[in-house]
């Protein structure tokens, strides 16, 4: 398999003898998936989000006139509607009344506008689409019937250089894992999942009008209310999509480190399928996996976010990966389920470095509020502070390197992982900008 030096070499080969004006062509990409892509809540969901050319192109929105129905309709909020009283109260009366519950309209720009934001701080030429439906499957995408009907030749198109793809945040796991000894049903279809991924790929080699185009699978992160229960009555579990320890809403309940066992178990879903499918399809589209959700676990290693969001205290320093607006979540999925701004800058920084190849530790302007496009940052638009910023790029860039989650190391052998990281990190900084069309 190329390492990323050599792939970079031959590009660069290549692009040397390409004519100017295809130099400047921006490298298309598309984005596949659902609300963990197109960012469930503000500012997450309509970042980089609108119908100008410095905008994620959301396909499912065009523009004002033609916004799908999922999409179209003014920005409801949650927590004005409730009547005062006590949160419980409030969550009571949202699950009476759908209408006042939080809805999300588009256009949507998500990750992948996040994404868009880190290639041109780094000095790279991508145009960025999305096809984003909320609780979609790449099964469903496949199948093009019910919410996802009508997508599928939007994806199966000849634009393509790049294609990205995310299924469902549970859907990979296997339909049964064992915790303390038990057999527990979860909610994983992994047929189904790579159902999705197969056929999505080969018609979308099928329609490719140049070489079929990189396809990066899209791991999700761990989901916190599989693996926790909460007794803090300010951060409820509460929603149609919760239930009792044990239950297929709350597989992990009883693991001794729940994040890392779920991780682990879509990491392997993941891994396995693009493996498979290379193998099985020599000379089509090379599929690779951007480890997202293990980056997630590598940030709770290194004490920069937190394991279990439900805490009444949580500790000191560390950031919330997920979001944390108990009534815009509810009710149909709880909070400490959706990625929050943290999570999903994360999921970018982890996605730009597996897809371009450069180092997300070296966006400046994203961590030195002195660099005059600091303000351009998708850190900043985000309200993420420079110095967290920064220890999620050290988080994403060690779980790439790594290939699966750093874990928290003892004092010996942090030094020795340094040094082993350092180097890495410094051969990876030597590397050309495979991905750059000047």
């Amino acid at each position: 398999m190329p390492t990323r030096q050599t792939v970079a070499a031959s590009v660069l080969a290549g692009l040397t003898l390409l004519p100017l004006a295809a130099q400047a062509s921006p490298i298309e990409i598309l984005f596949v998936g659902n609300s963990f892509t197109h960012g469930r809540y503000d500012p997450v969901r309509t970042y980089k989000a609108g119908f100008g050319p410095n905008s994620v192109h959301d396909l499912l929105c065009p523009s004002a006139a033609t916004c799908g129905a999922a999409e179209a309709g003014p920005q409801v909020d949650p927590a004005a509607s409730p009547p005062s009283g006590t949160l419980s109260q409030q969550l009571a009366y949202l699950q009476a009344n759908p209408s006042a519950q939080y809805n999300e309209p588009g256009p949507y720009g998500g990750v992948a506008g996040i994404f868009l934001q880190l290639t041109k701080d780094a000095g790279l030429n991508y145009d960025v689409s999305l096809i984003a439906v909320s609780s979609a499957t790449l099964t469903g995408y496949l199948n093009n019937t019910g919410n996802e009907k009508g997508d599928r030749p939007l994806i199966e198109s000849a634009k393509w250089d790049k294609v990205v793809l995310q299924d469902q945040s549970f859907q990979p796991l296997p339909s049964t894992i064992t915790v303390s000894g038990n057999p527990v049903a979860t909610r994983g279809n992994p047929a189904s999942f790579q159902k999705g991924v197969n056929g999505l790929i080969n018609g979308i080699d099928a329609a490719a009008a140049k070489a079929e185009p990189a396809v990066t699978l899209f791991e999700t992160q761990p989901l916190a209310n599989y693996g926790y229960t909460s007794s803090n009555p300010k951060a409820p579990i509460f929603g149609t999509s919760t239930g009792p320890a044990g239950s297929i809403y709350a597989p992990y309940v009883g693991e001794t480190d729940p994040n890392a066992a779920m991780a682990s178990d879509l990491h392997n879903a993941y891994e396995a399928v693009a493996a498979a499918y290379d193998a099985a399809n020599p000379g089509k589209s090379h599929v690779d996996v951007a480890l997202a959700g293990d980056a997630w676990v590598t940030a709770m290693n290194d004490n920069v976010a937190v394991s279990d969001p439900y805490l009444a205290n949580l500790p000191s320093g560390e950031v919330d990966l997920w979001d944390s607006g108990v009534l815009d979540a509810c009710c149909t999925t709880p909070v400490g389920y959706h990625p929050g701004p943290y999570g999903a800058y994360l999921d970018a920084l982890v996605l730009f470095d597996q897809i371009t190849g450069e180092n997300p530790e070296t966006l400046d302007a994203e961590f030195d509020p002195a660099n005059p496009d600091y303000l351009d940052s998708a850190s900043y638009a985000l309200g993420i502070a420079p110095d967290i910023a920064h220890l999620l790029a050290i988080a994403a860039a060690e779980t790439v390197v790594a290939g699966h989650p750093v874990p928290e190391p003892s004092a010996l052998a942090l030094l020795a992982t340094a040094a082993v990281i350092g180097g890495v990190a410094v051969r990876r900084r030597r590397t050309a900008k495979s991905d750059l069309a000047s």
